[in-house]
């Protein structure tokens, strides 16, 4: 059965890298530039995990909206896998809820699909 995957990331091109390699995968793969946009997403779709971008635009950053549903009844379980550029980020997000977080710079996309295989619900 394939799991969907809501990739929250308002750069296109990693967008489109994500989603072909996971979607290559088996993962059915959902894109949100914004928080907006997820929560969308997230109110209509059964989502089996979240990668999501620190670094976002609109009303909520990434770490903002990580505890916005962390506080959800409905998706507060969902497991989220959380991009970064910067090694301080990274406590923050763990302290919110987050199950992993990945160094943008330093991560490959194998490494990503290995990891939203071992989290994903």
């Amino acid at each position: 059965m394939s799991k969907n995957i809501l990739i929250v990331e308002d750069d296109l091109n990693l967008q489109r890298i994500y989603s072909e390699k996971l979607g290559n995968k088996g993962f059915i793969v959902f894109l949100a530039l914004d928080s907006q946009q997820a929560l969308t997403i997230l109110k209509n779709t059964k989502i089996s995990l979240i990668l999501l971008d620190i670094m976002l635009p609109g009303k909520m950053n990434g770490l903002e909206f990580l505890k916005h549903i962390k506080s959800l009844n409905y998706i507060k379980n969902i497991p989220i896998l959380v991009f970064t550029n910067l090694d301080t980020e990274k406590e923050e997000a763990k302290k919110l809820g987050a199950i992993d977080c990945l160094i943008k710079s330093n991560t490959d996309l194998e490494e990503i699909v290995e990891k939203v295989n071992k989290y994903s619900l």
